[in-house]
């Protein structure tokens, strides 16, 4: 009787502990940051284990030159490659090359990115700045829908030309993303770049040809309370056409101004 007692501990002690552990798969620790302190560093000539890498159509490899390299052989796909560490607020800051391609393409920052575990990567939610070579930039936020199954992505600023993005196959870029709690503020060479954000915050972000937002205002800061943390990363997507090569180096992030 009582060696039965102790297996029937045993495994009610076994069983808290598995639903413990899958309840608390999701939490992550948090990388403590300092204002203008550097929390993360990242040439990609070291901490090549810290970064996804992947083969096949969608491919991220770390090079032996020393930069990470994201291949996008197929159309309207966003392959990325993430740091391990998750940050809550940071600056982060990148240098980025399309080395081949089409020019309507797209590359940038992933942020505040959260994987669900055991599902697809269209399950997963972030937000995102890039730009493309052909002088564009935007910011996207992709959630998960429990109620209808899948994600929605909503461009929270559309594409919008900018003169200060380096056009052309071969041109490097300086991207960063400052954010501090619900706020976020993105750069491109240094300049900080205006956003078309809706004034209805359920509309889409509509910046058409003639050159001005529509239904909304040209904000410099973008609030958005809808991802709380995550990882960081790189991400290269090709639009039109297929074989988008994108080169990523000089990885840094700091804690925000």
């Amino acid at each position: 009787m009582r060696r039965f007692l102790i297996i029937l501990v045993l495994l009610l002690l076994l069983g808290v502990s598995y639903f413990a552990n899958r309840l608390t798969a999701h939490l992550h620790y948090i990388v403590p940051v300092e204002a203008g302190k550097v929390a993360y560093l990242a040439t990609f000539d070291d901490f090549k284990s810290d970064w996804a890498q992947a083969e096949g159509r969608l491919k991220t490899q770390i090079l032996d030159t020393g930069v990470l390299r994201i291949t996008v052989g197929d159309v309207d796909k966003l392959p990325f490659s993430q740091a391990k560490p998750y940050f809550s607020d940071f600056d982060i800051r990148a240098q980025m090359t399309a080395v081949d391609g089409p020019e309507g393409n797209g590359f940038g920052l992933i942020f505040r990115l959260q994987t669900k575990d055991n599902s697809s990567l269209s399950d997963d939610e972030f937000y995102l700045f890039e730009i493309s070579s052909d002088g564009y930039y935007r910011v996207l936020r992709q959630l998960f829908d429990a109620s209808k199954g899948e994600s929605i992505q909503k461009n929270l600023s559309t594409w919008i030309p900018s003169p200060v993005i380096n056009q052309h196959i071969g041109a490097a870029n300086f991207l960063r993303v400052n954010a501090k709690g619900d706020h976020f503020q993105f750069y491109v060479n240094n300049h900080l770049m205006q956003l078309c954000i809706p004034d209805d915050p359920n509309a889409e972000s509509t910046f058409p040809a003639t050159g001005e937002c529509v239904g909304g205002k040209m904000l410099d800061t973008l609030i958005d309370a809808s991802i709380p943390n995550g990882q960081l990363g790189v991400v290269a997507q090709s639009l039109d056409e297929q074989g988008v090569v994108v080169d990523f180096d000089n990885v840094v992030v700091y804690g925000p101004s």
